[in-house]
């Protein structure tokens, strides 16, 4: 007899026919934590590591290659997910080609299917003159819908809610790792689809707005099981910290390594 496909899953039941997979990420470290109009902070964009060297770049903003450089030893990244197509999320991909293409590198990039066509189009004039080579020489295009493979591990990217439908998009790894991208509220991914051992890192800001996270939202939308395990991140300044230290979240900073899967 057929499955009722009705009847509601209990968290951790979605990922009960998922083998196990080879270890991956154990740790995340964030090279800038802040929104759109936040200098100091850096733009947000975060590395999972494994073993203390890096595993995957999440986003890619105006900061984040100089920030990656200063933090790990001069490399370059070699492989790269984007979450949405906002500049302080992708500005920086022009800079990481020209350094890649001179050094003779060649970057993974990780980019959803609905993505692909925009992003295309925002860097069909970047090349190398002297080169005679575009982006994609440099950049190996690996479009994704719900799910791909990385180094061996399967990773799951559902959308979330900022700006127009499927736009922006977030990516999970069961049992380790949850990153939001820039959201509202998800409480349908966030209670459906978590084993409930993952590190979450929350797109928050003091107050939120059409587009993102605000620190009353999250209490509102979230049960205290999840919250425990939120790690907030692409605020506006470090004032911003008094406010989730008096709601009881936990925030990312600039450089800060946050182990996974150990909440």
């Amino acid at each position: 007899m057929l499955k009722d496909l009705s009847l509601a899953q209990t968290a951790g039941e979605n990922w009960n026919s998922i083998p196990e997979q080879p270890k991956g990420p154990d740790s995340a470290v964030f090279l800038g934590v802040g929104d759109a109009s936040s200098e100091s902070l850096g733009n947000s964009a975060c590395v999972l590591c494994k073993q203390a060297q890096p595993w995957l770049l999440i986003d890619c903003g105006h900061d984040t290659v100089n920030r990656f450089r200063q933090t790990f030893s001069n490399q370059l990244p070699k492989h790269v997910f984007i979450t949405h197509l906002h500049y302080d999320h992708v500005g920086g991909l022009e800079q990481l080609f020209f350094k890649a293409a001179l050094s003779g590198l060649q970057i993974r990039l990780y980019v959803p299917v609905l993505l692909v066509q925009q992003l295309c189009a925002m860097l069909r004039y970047t090349q190398l003159s002297e080169g005679k080579a575009d982006v994609w020489n440099t950049f190996i295009l690996h479009p994704v819908s719900e799910t791909f493979w990385h180094q061996g591990v399967k990773l799951f990217v559902y959308p979330v809610r900022h700006h127009a439908p499927n736009s922006a998009y977030s990516m999970h790894l069961p049992g380790k790792v949850f990153y939001s991208g820039d959201t509202r509220p998800i409480p349908e991914l966030l209670t459906h689809r978590m084993i409930g051992s993952e590190t979450i890192f929350h797109d928050c800001g003091v107050k939120g707005n059409p587009s993102h996270s605000g620190i009353e939202d999250l209490l509102k939308e979230y049960p205290v099981d999840v919250l425990a395990n939120i790690w907030v991140y692409h605020y506006q300044s470090e004032q911003d910290h008094i406010a989730f230290s008096n709601a009881g979240l936990k925030f990312a900073t600039p450089l800060c390594e946050v182990k996974l899967g150990c909440n």
